[in-house]
């Protein structure tokens, strides 16, 4: 869809469009994801364009909407006619009437594309033995057999229009004697550009992927170094080991024709459409901002933690990583690579399982029996004999069909055993420790890269957990994640796929069931339940052993994640969640509040951020009754004192082992990632509930004498600077 901005139309957004040279382009094509607020863009209207107030024409590749209609996301193109040197020029963004059909908004089509002399290669050289594949020679076999459409398998159709085509097609890599290789496959995603009408094609970007990623595949780490030509331009990898469902990518532009230009995204807008927290306005250091990482290379961990499962307190870890926060706090070139290239870097863990038959990842639809953490007792059953029951053979034979392939020690990987699952691959992921995939990413940028990159992080999020603790095809979160932080991180992570995936994408309505299932399913243990605890506890978060108990203390820090995740999907519009987090919330709004009524015996907010809490009985089976109780059993020294008094001073004196001082917290204060940076996170998302006292407890939070500051400040890292809707900065 081509569209111009009419005259005064109502403004969405307005981004800027940045040259990075000092030397004036024209015809400069920009590509980008947008998000949109609910209602901005209509149902029946489109997105219009101007530049220093100058309608200009815009391509809208609609992906998602919202269920009244509007638009909620799209894949953006604006051929900028002059772009001079240094500059930076206001891209306003409205909503206007949809244009009719006329002769100018003709797609660019394959055959334009083919008409030019375009190719892009990939030459792999394994153990000495050449291995090739063609983007140019799959494209004219997708042509020559009509094979390019929405979510095709052998080409799939993401763009169509007349600045931009984008074409996705893949092949394995081939030797010369016609040997393919098993494992390796290639994906090019092929963006050609034009300008006028019917115009001629001008540029072409390709995003080059290489997987190792089928599912039903045995193992394989195969190795090898890389050679990628288009034109003239190319890349040569460094010497690679690529173990199993993992892949990497590589942009090139066609004889190097890449347009020297930024599209500077309005994050603050992005912030208000509420596809992410409200976050504190926050300015990096520069000298920060100079240190970042603007790239990654193949395969390559970079900033991401290597062993997620051995740090708590990692960048990763919060709402969104923390080269994401950065980003959208303050969406400075270097910021935006440094999120790119970090997200780059999850292509190296094995959380990519491509399903042969369908050409999507996995789905627990197809496949209900699939696990990765349960695979041990998968494969115990799969083992057994189809005899006996007919209940009992249909369960073995169920194993059998979804029991994935665990590696083979070889040369390569020794640590494999056939009685349970692993890789060999030393990069380790954790669901309990997962970073937000790839979904800022792919919000900003409308690649299809990290489109696939957000499906496949739900996607391993669905099989990485045992299949009767999530009920087969049902997707539930909360018996088959022990920690509450996995349970907090995996709805994130779902609910971001099945709300911004696009509408037709082959497993969002798999996604979103998931979602919906989960949240349906904590409602009647939890919101909905008259026996259910009055504390807003989780009966699955007692992880911890305290005062001589069994399993009778829980983490309120990871309570603070789930309360927060609860609110990002009740953001997001999905049913139930609000429900669920109010429910929630009132643990948090608790342990802020509890000592306004009762000052000596409540439970005094200063202790709100601690590591661990007593909240049931040595034998963990029965809940304390209240927040006094709780706080009596954890801090018995501090009971009888007057919250936040001179004497709950002295005492957190000596209980901390160090100088106190009034409205002082517990956990690191000064921290960015402290405890109390941890409960912000909470706090936040119950301030914006339905549950008394929510506005009280924000407020008393704000009002600690100690805050994130200095080195350790939010402006560098503000992982967990989230802020409420519904109170003013």
């Amino acid at each position: 869809m081509l569209a111009a901005a009419p005259a005064r139309a109502a403004t969405a957004v307005t981004d800027k469009v940045i040259s990075t040279v000092a030397q004036a382009q024209t015809n400069v094509p920009v590509t980008f994801g947008q998000v949109f607020k609910a209602g901005d863009i209509p149902r029946g209207r489109t997105v219009t364009a101007t530049i220093k107030g100058q309608p200009i024409a815009l391509q809208v590749d609609s992906k998602a909407t919202y269920p009244d209609g509007s638009l909620r996301h799209a894949v953006l193109t604006v051929m900028t006619p002059t772009l001079p040197g240094n500059a930076t020029l206001p891209l306003t963004l409205s909503a206007g009437p949809s244009p009719a059909a006329t002769g100018q908004d003709v797609p660019i089509s394959l055959s334009q594309l083919l008409a030019t002399s375009y190719d892009t290669s990939v030459s792999l050289n394994i153990g000495g033995r050449k291995y090739t594949a063609n983007a140019r020679t799959l494209l004219q076999t997708a042509k020559d057999t009509n094979a390019c459409k929405p979510w095709g398998t052998q080409c799939n159709q993401w763009l169509s229009g007349p600045q931009a085509s984008e074409w996705i097609v893949n092949g394995p890599v081939t030797a010369a004697d016609g040997t393919t290789n098993p494992n390796l496959r290639i994906y090019f995603a092929v963006r050609a550009h034009a300008h006028g009408s019917h115009g001629a094609v001008r540029q072409v970007q390709t995003d080059v992927i290489v997987e190792n990623s089928w599912a039903y595949m045995p193992q394989a780490q195969p190795q090898y170094t890389a050679t990628l030509i288009s034109g003239s331009a190319g890349y040569t990898s460094p010497a690679l080991t690529q173990y199993a469902y993992t892949r990497w990518h590589q942009v090139l532009w066609w004889n190097h024709a890449q347009p020297q230009v930024y599209l500077q995204q309005d994050t603050g807008y992005i912030q208000a459409s509420k596809a992410v927290s409200r976050y504190m306005p926050l300015t990096p250091d520069e000298k920060f901002l100079a240190s970042l990482r603007q790239a990654c290379a193949p395969l390559d961990h970079c900033d991401q933690t290597q062993k997620m499962h051995m740090a708590g307190a990692q960048a990763a870890i919060g709402p969104l990583p923390r080269w994401t926060s950065v980003y959208i706090v303050n969406p400075d070139l270097r910021a935006y690579n440094w999120m790119l290239a970090n997200t780059d870097a999850l292509g190296a863990y094995d959380i990519h399982y491509r399903d042969q038959a369908t050409g999507w990842p996995l789905s627990i639809q197809q496949h209900p029996n699939v696990t990765t953490t349960g695979w041990a007792y998968a494969n115990g059953v799969a083992k057994q004999a189809l005899t006996g029951s007919a209940v009992h053979r249909e369960k073995v034979a169920a194993y059998r069909r979804d029991l994935l392939p665990t590696c083979v020690n070889n040369t390569v990987v020794t640590n494999c055993t056939p009685t349970s699952y692993g890789t060999g691959n030393p990069n380790l992921w954790d669901n309990a420790h997962q970073p937000a995939q790839s979904y800022v990413p792919y919000l900003v940028t409308g690649s299809y890269y990290y489109m696939s990159e957000l499906a496949f992080a739900a996607s391993f999020n669905e099989i990485w957990s045992g299949a009767e603790y999530r009920d087969y095809a049902k997707g539930l979160i909360d018996k088959s994640h022990s920690q509450v932080r996995g349970k907090a991180w995996t709805l994130r992570q779902m609910a971001d796929a099945a709300w911004l995936l696009p509408d037709d994408y082959p497993l969002k309505a798999e996604f979103k069931a998931d979602v919906e299932n989960s949240l349906a399913d904590w409602n009647q243990k939890y919101t909905n339940n008259p026996n259910a605890n009055p504390l807003g506890l989780l009966d699955s978060g007692h992880s911890y052993s305290m005062q001589g108990g069994t399993r009778n203390a829980m983490a309120p820090w990871m309570h603070n994640f789930f309360t927060w995740s609860a609110g990002h999907a009740a953001e997001l519009g999905f049913a139930g969640a609000g429900e669920l987090r109010d429910w929630l919330a009132k643990f948090e709004i608790g342990l802020m509040t509890d000592w306004q009524a009762n000052p000596t015996q409540g439970y005094c907010w200063l202790e709100a951020s601690a590591y661990t809490l007593v909240v049931a009985d040595p034998t963990g089976k029965t809940y304390l009754p209240s927040y006094s109780a709780i706080y009596a059993a954890t801090f018995p020294s501090l009971v009888g004192l007057a919250c936040n008094s001179p004497a709950m001073v002295t005492a957190m004196e000596t209980l901390e082992k160090q100088p106190w001082q009034a409205g002082k917290m517990h956990g690191y204060p000064d921290s960015a990632t402290g405890y109390p940076a941890n409960l912000q996170t909470g706090l936040a998302a119950a301030a914006d509930s339905a549950v008394p006292k929510a506005h009280d407890a924000w407020n008393r939070f704000e009002s600690r004498s100690v805050k994130p500051s200095g080195t350790t400040a939010y402006n560098n890292y503000p992982n967990f600077a989230v802020m409420p809707r519904s109170v003013s900065q």
